[in-house]
Formats: C-alpha cells, sequence, structure tokens
C-alpha cells in the first residue's frame, strides 16, 4: 500500500510504502500526487519511506516515471528503509539507475527527519544540467 506523507513543506512529495506497492497504488496515487507536484512548483523533491516492504508489482510502470516529461523537475529523491529494503535494493540495483540528473540518497529508518532536513534544504538558484 502506498500513502502521501507530511514533509512539511511544499515542495517536497512524501509517500510510505507499507507492504506491497500495487498498479493501483501507482496510476491512483503516487503518479497524481507526482503531476500535482510538478505543476506547482518548478523544481520538486521526492521522500519515499519503506515500511514493511513486501514487494511491487511495477509492470511497466517504473520505466515509464522515468520518462515522464515532470521528472525533469525532480532534482532530489531520499529513500528511507530498514534493512530488508536494503537487502532487496541489492537484488534490484538498477532501480533508480536512469535518474542520472537526480541525487537519489539511501536513509536507514532511524534517520527518516535527516533525509526530510535533505530534502528541505534551499534549492540552488542555478539550472541543472
Amino acid at each position: 500500500m502506498l500513502k502521501r506523507m507530511a514533509t512539511g513543506t511544499g515542495n517536497v512529495v512524501g509517500f510510505k510504502f507499507d507492504g506491497e506497492m500495487t498498479v493501483d497504488d501507482y496510476t491512483g496515487t503516487l503518479i497524481p500526487a507526482l503531476w500535482e507536484a510538478q505543476t506547482s512548483h518548478p523544481v520538486f523533491r521526492i521522500l519515499f519511506q519503506i515500511v514493511d516492504f513486501h514487494g511491487w508489482k511495477p509492470h511497466d510502470h517504473w520505466e515509464k516515471l522515468k520518462g515522464w516529461p515532470g521528472i525533469m523537475k525532480v532534482d532530489q529523491i531520499a529513500i528511507v528503509g530498514g534493512e530488508r529494503w536494503e537487502e532487496w535494493m541489492d537484488r534490484l540495483p538498477g532501480l533508480f539507475v536512469g535518474f542520472t540528473s537526480i541525487d537519489v540518497r539511501y536513509f536507514t529508518e532511524d534517520h527518516l527527519e535527516t533525509a526530510i532536513d535533505w530534502l528541505r534544504e534551499p534549492i540552488p538558484a542555478e539550472p541543472r544540467v
């Protein structure tokens, strides 16, 4: 299940994964929230908090996200999760490959506030290359 989560700032959109992410989570929660953020902010950031993660059924949606025009407005992604998430990422190291102009950082679950603080840092005035 995927839920929106508060981040305390308008240019950071947060999501909490709990269990397994489905296609409905992707099309009904993730993409609408990202569309909203990209229409409201010239640059925005994404937080993914992983709780009791079992996997997901991305089909071809994950690749579509990488090609989604609004992804060019994202400059940072923070992923927060526990040991199981780290093990899962070891099996799929290319999950975030392709987000070439995005700074993606991983944080342990006890560093959620650190991740949010990092995402809240001021956005640089100069355009990304």
